[in-house]
This record gives C-alpha cells, structure tokens and sequence, in this order.
C-alpha cells in the first residue's frame, strides 16, 4: 500500500511540475503578445488591414479580448489544477 502511495505522489509531483511549466509558458506567451500589442500595435495593424477590412476599433477589441480569454484559460486549465494537486499532495513548498 505504501508503494502505491509513493507512486501516486511521483505521478502527482509529475504533473504538477507539468502544469506549472505551462502555466509559466502560457504567461510568456500572454507577455510577448501584450508587448508586441503596446509596442508594435499600429505596424501589425497596418499589415492586418492590408488582409483584412477591419476597423482599428475593432482590431483592438479582438486583441483585447483574446488576450483576456487566453488568461482565463491560462489560469483555469494551468494555475488552479496546479494548485489543487499541491494542496492535495501536502507539498507546499513550491
């Protein structure tokens, strides 16, 4: 029984540390994009419209709200399993 145990905690640490890593890249991403947005915003603007009929209005708001789910996401899929298997697991250390 304390075998199983040990294994089901190596396989928890192991996905945690999983989850964490996405956690961490999905706030990369989230990061590189918000910048490129403040920095960058008007020369991606350019090009997209050269593409696509889109207002600036409304390039904004599709960047505003992409960002904004793809932080729900980040969080909801990465941070809360993260942090409900180290609350389950006992290991608060990370």
């Amino acid at each position: 029984m304390k075998s199983s145990q040990a294994d089901m905690q190596k396989h928890l640490d192991v996905i945690a540390a999983i989850l964490l890593r996405c956690f961490l890249g999905g706030t990369v991403l989230l990061t590189v994009w918000f910048a490129w947005f403040v920095f960058a915003g008007d020369w991606i603007y350019r090009v997209h419209s050269q593409w696509f009929q889109v207002s600036r209005q409304a390039f904004d708001t599709i960047h505003y709200a992409g960002m904004a789910v793809t932080k729900i996401a980040i969080i909801l899929f990465f941070l809360l399993p993260w942090i409900a298997i180290k609350h389950i697991s006992g290991n608060k250390d990370e």
